[in-house]
């Protein structure tokens, strides 16, 4: 029976309606990777890979669930033995609009029946990628229909209440202070809950290996990384970290080419340049060898004379960027704090990083990838294996 405080009234549907809501409690679980789920997602990934009106981060999210890429990934899991949990529930972030889409993938890939609440923030990805699920399963994915529920409402804490008691995942994607709200609503005794926080990451780039490179091809990579998003995801980095002996002349290069694609490629709204302008202030304000690099709003930048885990306090989107001039890599210590997700390297080994995370045991950094790389999808996030993490492994 759907718990009381749901219904047709307060809840809009983007995929699914309140019956087969209604009826998730009691629809059997998958098994991970099954056979149902995996032709579904390569059928959407077909469709999207073939609309014209996809924007880069749908056609990403599209060629992430090729099928290959899925067969691939079970392959190199270990996914015997384990099965959906049952009513997954997501809350979605309203900065990132396919992250709606990348997290139902985990959950349908778990086994589970996945109710996904998505942003009333209106974003023609999220209408796009609905409208292709819904021609699915009003055709040749039928027998995935009762697995599937993409909804929205005004916030509401009876609402976020009646959906965790029929779930047995939660999934928060957001803020710490979204987090603390969703929290509010209790959780069945053996639901399980995974919370996706405010997370800052950081680019170190040795200058040598970046002064052999193509400056505007690595401009790109980073403006990916940074602008695409307006720096609210959390794996854009903020801070960027120069290791060598041509700092000077490799910035210099750096910023030129990446303020020619900014002036080219982005619009930003006045606001930005205020709210840039006043965190770089504010920082200066807060602590001494701070210097603020004059130039224009669409590029916002302040050297650092030294790293402390608290500069990471500053946070502003739309291009709001620290720098340090680092003479070994040990001293990124400071900012490997657990709410640093990834570290984007360019000429610097990644193994080198991870070795100083293990030998140091800082309680962050989930993510070493290559510079320009931060947006990648992936089946593991924030240090979770996510399909793992959403189904159950049955012993025996």
């Amino acid at each position: 029976m759907i718990p009381m405080g749901l219904s047709s009234d307060n809840l809009t549907f983007l995929v699914g309606n309140l019956e087969r809501l209604r009826q998730m409690p009691e629809t059997p679980a998958l098994p991970a990777f099954s056979e149902r789920a995996v032709n579904f997602l390569a059928s959407l990934s077909r469709l999207l890979l073939r609309d014209k009106r996809g924007s880069v981060d749908v056609k990403s999210y599209a060629y992430w669930i090729r099928r290959a890429s899925l067969e691939t990934a079970a392959r190199e899991g270990v996914f015997q033995n384990r099965l959906g949990r049952g009513v997954a529930l997501h809350i979605a972030p309203s900065n990132v609009p396919v992250n709606f889409a990348v997290s139902m993938t985990s959950s349908l890939l778990a086994g589970n029946c996945t109710v996904v609440r998505v942003s009333a923030k209106p974003f023609p990805q999220v209408d796009l990628i609905c409208e292709a699920i819904n021609l699915l399963l009003d055709g040749e994915c039928a027998g995935m229909r009762p697995y599937i529920c993409v909804l929205r409402y005004e916030h509401s804490g009876e609402i976020t209440q009646a959906l965790s008691s029929m779930c047995d995942l939660r999934v928060i994607w957001g803020g710490d202070r979204t987090i603390e709200t969703i929290r509010q609503a209790p959780l069945p005794p053996r639901a399980v809950e995974l919370a996706f926080a405010d997370r800052y990451s950081i680019a170190v780039i040795d200058t040598e290996t970046y002064l052999e490179q193509n400056p505007e091809e690595i401009a790109k990579k980073f403006y990916t990384d940074t602008y695409y998003t307006d720096q609210n995801a959390c794996s854009s980095p903020r801070l960027v970290v120069w290791l060598g002996d041509r700092i000077q002349e490799a910035r210099e290069w750096f910023w030129g080419a990446l303020g020619k694609i900014v002036q080219r490629d982005y619009h930003m709204q006045s606001i930005q340049a205020v709210d840039k302008y006043s965190a770089v202030c504010a920082l200066g304000m807060s602590r001494p060898g701070v210097r603020y690099v004059p130039g224009d709003t669409l590029v916002v930048r302040a050297e650092l004379d030294r790293l402390t885990a608290d500069v990471m306090d500053y946070k502003c989107g739309g291009g709001c960027f620290f720098e340090y001039a680092a003479r070994d890599l040990e001293e990124i210590v400071p900012v490997l704090t657990k709410r640093c997700q990834t570290v984007a390297v360019l000429g610097v080994d990644r193994e080198r990083v991870r070795e100083l995370v293990f030998s140091r045991g800082v309680r962050g950094v989930d993510r070493i990838v290559p510079l320009g790389g931060t947006m990648e999808l992936s089946f593991t996030w924030d240090g979770f294996k996510m399909v793992e993490s959403m189904s159950r492994y049955v012993y025996g």
